[in-house]
């Protein structure tokens, strides 16, 4: 991680993560959003798998950074944001109790 273009990468575990986000968690946050803003119901439970997505990869770059020894700003300030989006998001609905709450 934080060696170039993931284009231009050879080795496997290098790109993992950013094709991760590229093809799944991306899109999955696009949608994710709408239904959010729609007040979808399956918007909410969604919006968890994808908070434990980003809290995961947080977790995974921060394991590189101290394994690597890799300082960089330009790897710690995304992952720090990952993971506090995705912790904010899911204290927030369990003080919402939007999760909890019996459907009639």
């Amino acid at each position: 991680m934080g060696n170039g273009n993931i284009f231009d990468q050879n080795e496997l575990a290098k790109v993992m993560i950013p094709w991760a986000d590229i093809i799944l968690t991306g899109p999955l946050s696009i949608v994710c959003a709408y239904g959010i803003i729609k007040e979808k119901s399956w918007a909410f439970l969604m919006g968890i798998a994808v908070s434990e997505i980003y809290i995961f990869d947080s977790v995974l770059v921060f394991i590189s950074i101290f394994w690597n020894s890799d300082y960089s700003i330009l790897l710690i300030v995304p992952a720090i944001s990952g993971f506090a989006i995705g912790t904010a998001y899911i204290i927030y609905l369990l003080n919402r109790k939007v999760i909890l709450k019996p459907t009639a």
